[in-house]
Parts: structure tokens; sequence; C-alpha cells
């Protein structure tokens, strides 16, 4: 038993379940600086992004792709950029500015691209360490 309609045909009286269903907003007016466009047609994907304490990474979910068809680029203005060779799918990002561009990695699996920005190293203060001034003279 189906609850939705079938229609084979392509007549005015077939019923589309999304007419009356509203679009969200851009994603780009919750996140600024975060572009996400698609071509002609829609591939199912997913971007995450997760910092850690030594790296910021971002996993883009690219289902049917392979890194020969995806391409990732770095922009002027620490702008990151993946898009795929057909069209279908294009995203920006900006990098934050501890993330060390010399550094940044990718690794595509499964149709699982990992762009991985090592932060810059800073070092530790040692709160019990303190400088002691030397009085005298030689």
């Amino acid at each position: 038993m189906s609850i939705v309609p079938i229609n084979q045909g392509h007549s005015q009286d077939s019923w589309d379940q999304f007419i009356d269903f509203p679009l969200p907003p851009s994603i780009s007016s919750f996140f600024p600086g975060f572009e996400f466009g698609f071509g002609s047609s829609v591939v199912n994907t997913r971007v995450d992004w997760r910092e850690t304490p030594r790296a910021h990474v971002w996993k883009v979910v690219l289902p049917g792709f392979t890194n020969e068809d995806v391409l990732v680029e770095l922009q002027d203005q620490r702008v990151l950029q993946v898009s795929v060779e057909s069209g279908n799918f294009l995203t920006r990002f900006k990098i934050p500015d501890n993330g060390n561009l010399e550094q940044l990695k990718t690794n595509m699996r499964h149709g699982i691209l990992l762009v991985t920005v090592p932060k810059f190293h800073q070092p530790t203060s040692n709160r019990n360490v303190r400088v002691v001034e030397i009085e005298g003279t030689d």
C-alpha cells in the first residue's frame, strides 16, 4: 500500500508534495563567509567543521565521487574552495587565522573528504615559573 500517490505520467493533476513546502533561508545567512552552491542537479552532501586543540577539521561527504572528481583550492584571504569536476557541488569556507596553511592536508576515502589544517604551535605558559631579576654588579 502506498501513502503517496504515484503518477507515472506528467499530467497537470499530478501531486507534488513539495509545492507548498517552504524552503529554508540560505545557509550563508547563518554562517557568514560560508558559501554553498549547486549546479543543475542536486548532490546529497554534508559539510561539518570541528575544532580540536591541535587542528581545524572539515568533513565533506560527497557520495559517489572519488578524489579524481574533487578539486580543493586554497584561494586568497585564507578561503578554501571544494568543488566537483562536474560542477554539481561547490563550497567555500574561510580558514581561521590560527590555522597553519603550510601544513594543510586532505584525504579522501569512500566519498568522504577530510581537510585538516593544524593550528600554529603556541607554547604553553607555565604559571609557576617567573623571571627573577639579578641584583648586584660584577
